[in-house]
């Protein structure tokens, strides 16, 4: 490839990863368990959909490994929202989080196993889903 070419294939790079989507599993510090200790609800916080009303922010997987003594959890989410330029940062709208609620199902009740976030291996901090309602 001419030298000029590879500049310009490579001036361009960001111009396309700029519309590319992203995964990444979340971290996760707290969730909530139900009443009958079979499911847990994670609480995340996705960015305000596009001025097309469009939500560019979806959970794609999810892991719940499960042993006599912990609980691994895990929420990967994809991102294709729009890049913006760092110019253009719209501050107001990346610090407003909108709730997105995502339900883990458990085999067995959790029963005081220690909940494991997939991410770091740091623990889950759980919360009773009655605090939750208040």
């Amino acid at each position: 490839m001419p030298p000029g070419n590879a500049f310009l294939a490579l001036g361009c790079a960001p111009l396309v990863l700029t519309g590319c989507a992203t995964s990444s599993w979340e971290d996760i510090s707290g969730a909530w368990v139900s009443a009958d200790g079979h499911t847990l609800t994670v609480e995340l916080l996705f960015k305000a959909p596009s001025r097309y009303a469009k939500v560019c922010e979806r959970v794609t997987d999810t892991e719940v490994n499960e042993s006599s003594s912990k609980v691994v959890i895990g929420i990967q989410v994809e991102d294709d929202c729009p890049r913006q330029w760092p110019w253009e940062e719209q501050v107001l709208t990346n610090l407003v989080g909108h709730p997105h609620p995502v339900k883990l199902q458990l085999k067995g009740p959790l029963a005081g196993r220690t909940v494991i976030n997939n991410t770091d291996g740091h623990r889950v901090h759980i919360y009773s889903e009655e605090r939750r309602s208040r």
